[in-house]
């Protein structure tokens, strides 16, 4: 019997013993690979490591989703900010445009006010004179009054156009960014207010002392003609006049209230009082022939006559200045307020 050889490190054959084929393990590579780590071990850190924010396209995503939804919202403020400003301003356009539009008005009519409230109509004509030229003063007195009546109407609907724009100038949170212009706007639409107040004031004094002054003129003219029969010795024409020259003095008296009519007017009608009685007296003494109450009667009417012409215009004058000025000043500084000054 052949006997085989034994098996050796020198490969020379792969039979077993037994006779059958043997198999030996594979030949280990000539280049074993590191063992891998261990599944806890950390990670190496090599030089050229890969952040892992680059790692690929699903890392970044979360945070660029973030950094949108930041920008939207501060659009989304900002377009709040503007559309807030821009209806602040769309809501106070239409009460600014409207004030500025009744002012403007106001201020066009300045003009014809100041005229009618600095001009004396009274100026020249002596109250107190037996001589004045009666339908000359009554005509200047008429002419005055139209001026006054051309006035009003003005004065009156632009108070009415002010005094309806003026709620609308109040602040609110939705006009705080337009708010400098309203509060503006108010102080002069406020002032205005004021100076037609203190025009429609002089303009109701006005016409009550138009209309006493107007009586007044009426009882002068009686006395001149009561002067003119009494001269001729017309005793019936005389007392023919006493009627409508007690009347007019009556009628004047009862428009003399203060402090629209100053009490320096107060003299010329209680001394227009006396002179009627007297008149009414020396008539009834001629008809009686009482020759002591006419001397008496004659006398009274001497004295009433020094009394007329003694009274003080200037005193008269100075109380029309006390009443009138305060009202000029005022209408003239707020329309200086009104008009933007």
């Amino acid at each position: 019997m052949v006997r085989r050889g034994t098996v050796g490190t020198t490969g020379e054959g792969n039979v077993a013993e037994s006779g059958e084929p043997r198999v030996e393990p594979a030949s280990a590579p000539a280049s074993i690979p590191p063992a891998s780590a261990a599944p806890d071990a950390a990670p190496p850190i090599t030089a050229g490591s890969v952040p892992e924010s680059t790692a690929g396209p699903e890392g970044g995503r979360p945070r660029s989703n973030r950094r949108w939804l930041i920008i939207g919202g501060i659009a989304i403020v900002f377009l709040l900010i503007i559309g807030y400003v821009v209806g602040g301003a769309v809501a106070a356009g239409v009460p600014v445009n409207n004030a500025d539009k009744a002012l403007r008005t106001t201020i066009d009519h300045e003009n014809a006010v100041v005229v009618v409230l600095n001009e004396d109509p009274f100026k020249g004509v002596d109250l107190s004179s037996s001589t004045v030229d009666v339908p000359k003063a009554k005509a200047a007195l008429a002419g005055y009054m139209q001026k006054v009546s051309l006035v009003q109407p003005s004065v009156a609907s632009d108070r009415n156009a002010l005094q309806r724009v003026r709620p609308d100038l109040q602040s609110s949170f939705l006009t705080l960014p337009e708010q400098s212009t309203i509060s503006r706007d108010r102080r002069r639409v406020d002032a205005a207010l004021t100076a037609l107040s203190s025009a429609q004031r002089g303009i109701d004094i006005l016409k009550k002392q138009a209309a006493f002054v107007d009586a007044l003129f009426d009882a002068s003219a009686n006395f001149i003609a009561l002067g003119k029969t009494m001269q001729a010795e017309d005793l019936p024409g005389t007392a023919a006049q006493l009627p409508g020259t007690g009347a007019s003095v009556k009628k004047a008296a009862d428009l003399a209230q203060p402090p629209d009519v100053p009490e320096a007017f107060g003299p010329i009608v209680k001394g227009m009082q006396r002179a009627a009685d007297d008149v009414r007296g020396l008539v009834a003494a001629v008809q009686a022939n009482d020759q002591a109450a006419i001397q008496k009667y004659v006398a009274a009417l001497e004295a009433d006559g020094k009394a007329l012409e003694s009274i003080d215009q200037n005193a008269i004058d100075a109380a029309q200045k006390a009443l009138f000025q305060p009202l000029i000043d005022s209408y003239n500084r707020n329309m200086k307020i009104a008009a933007g000054g």
